[in-house]
């Protein structure tokens, strides 16, 4: 399968992934294997479609990261938050379905067990990208639950006082992350508008929406999802900040799933930064495990991030510094800047349907001086950081344990 501009797209080509309608993501315009003409692009174009994938024979390794059924549940989640902040404009008392969060989240969880090669954030892939409040939500559930199926032996130690078959249950955590924003729906006229436009975590009004949020649902969820909410803005190293005369709390203090919530969320923040395009992966996970940041976060829950966050995910297009050029179609969690690449003779002549074995670059294996320098069009090279500390305890489990929940 391989990822096209929508400009690109020819009369022919099958599609290797559903299209769904950007303005109602329940609907699907166009399932999988269908085979495109050239009035269907056009009407594709009409709906504001940037990019499909394509049934491409040689790349055929990389379905095993894309499951149907992930990226529905993924939009699933994403309309009910929707729904929530529809109801909460339009109401003064409202009723939040809580329990059918839980059960979407359930749904979510299955899928990701069951389809454990498909358990990485690649992006965007459910088109949920359209509300900046909706789609940060959506991924920072996503995200959240990624890391939490990953800890989990880490849960069954930070949660000591309850049964381990419990402690490592990650539904109120996907709960909890829905959820994690919605005092932004009650702070005061403008100030979110305004957090938007400069980003600044100092300004006093946004820092009241953890605390607003979590008078909301306290009562209503589980405590441990509720935490949530509070404390997802407190830090690893005591900064940090919960509402208006709430003090600052520090380490294990902070509850395991409010730490795992606090680094999807920023690290969403960054790629995604206000009135600016998405940033490439590598930058951004390359600053947050810089030495002031990085102290910032739980280092168990850093290494999850990194585990299910490739800085070049598969699918994507690189250079490689000998000049060559590729698809990223594996990443390496212990070596992270140093993904598997099919070399490609040509991007804008592929074959779609040439099946003949494709050479694979495995740079986690190559000389240090071949490396990624181009991602998608941007200039890479300075942004590739070595292998983190954090990750080395990792080195010999590459290839046996890739992929498998459960891994931290």
């Amino acid at each position: 399968m391989l990822r096209v501009e929508l400009c690109a797209a020819e009369p022919g080509m099958k599609l290797a992934l559903p299209v769904r309608n950007p303005h109602s993501l329940e609907k699907i315009l166009l399932k999988r294997g269908f085979e495109l003409d050239a009035v269907t692009i056009t009407k594709l174009e009409q709906f504001g479609i940037g990019q499909i994938w394509v049934h491409c024979s040689s790349l055929n390794m990389l379905e095993k990261f894309f499951n149907d059924d992930i990226i529905t549940a993924q939009c699933q989640i994403a309309m009910k938050v929707a729904q929530t902040f529809d109801i909460l404009e339009e109401q003064v008392n409202v009723k939040i379905p809580y329990r059918s969060y839980r059960q979407s989240i359930r749904e979510l969880i299955q899928h990701l067990v069951e389809n454990p090669n498909a358990a990485m954030f690649l992006g965007d892939l459910a088109g949920v990208g359209r509300d900046a409040l909706i789609s940060h939500s959506a991924n920072v559930t996503y995200l959240s639950l990624l890391m939490g199926l990953k800890l989990e032996g880490y849960l069954v130690r930070q949660r000591k006082r309850i049964n381990p078959a419990i402690a490592k249950q990650v539904t109120d955590l996907g709960v909890g992350s829905m959820l994690h924003d919605v005092g932004v729906a009650k702070l005061p006229e403008g100030a979110y508008i305004r957090f938007l436009e400069t980003g600044d975590e100092l300004d006093p009004e946004w820092r009241l929406h953890p605390a607003l949020g979590y008078e909301m649902v306290r009562g209503h969820i589980e405590p441990s999802a509720a935490t949530i909410v509070m404390n997802h803005h407190q830090r690893f190293d005591g900064t940090g900040y919960a509402g208006q005369d709430t003090p600052a709390m520090e380490g294990e203090r902070i509850h395991v799933f409010a730490r795992i919530v606090g680094l999807a969320d920023q690290f969403d923040r960054m790629l995604h930064p206000p009135n600016c395009p998405t940033r490439p992966t590598v930058a951004v996970l390359g600053e947050l495990l810089g030495t002031d940041l990085c102290k910032k976060f739980d280092p168990h829950v850093a290494r999850a991030l990194l585990s299910v966050v490739p800085p070049y995910p598969p699918g994507s297009r690189v250079r490689l510094s000998d000049g060559r050029v590729g698809i990223c179609v594996d990443h390496t969690p212990a070596d992270p800047c140093r993904p598997s690449v099919q070399i490609i003779d040509n991007f804008d002549d592929i074959d779609l349907d040439n099946d003949e074995p494709a050479h694979i670059v495995e740079l986690y294996e190559e000389d240090e001086d071949l490396f990624v320098t181009d991602c998608e069009g941007t200039d890479v090279s300075n942004l590739n950081f070595s292998q983190p500390s954090i990750m080395q305890e990792m080195k010999g489990l590459i290839l046996k344990r890739k992929g498998r929940v459960g891994l931290l």
